[in-house]
């Protein structure tokens, strides 16, 4: 009775060790996918924000330029606009 009960074991053991195994594999493929998956997001986050960076430059300058135009037209100064000759 005893050598049934150790090789009863002993299977048991065979048997967590082999799923232990795949479980371990199981788990290296799930954080290498979670890996890319978040790399592809961070790609993504960072290309958005680098665009909206960009976006933001252009209302910018767009902006000052209205400012600068607006500006010089209350104090009397000629504009690109006012001084660009007329067909």
């Amino acid at each position: 009775m005893p050598s049934a009960k150790r090789l009863l074991a002993a299977l048991w053991l065979a048997g967590l060790a082999s799923s232990a195994g795949a479980t371990a594999t199981e788990v290296a493929q799930r954080a290498a996918a979670g890996a890319s998956s978040v790399a592809m997001k961070v790609e993504r986050a960072v290309k958005r924000g680098v665009e909206a960076g960009i976006s933001g430059v252009e209302r910018g300058a767009k902006a000052t330029g209205r400012a600068v135009e607006s500006t010089a037209r209350k104090i009397g100064l000629p504009t690109a606009a006012a001084s660009a000759p007329k067909p």
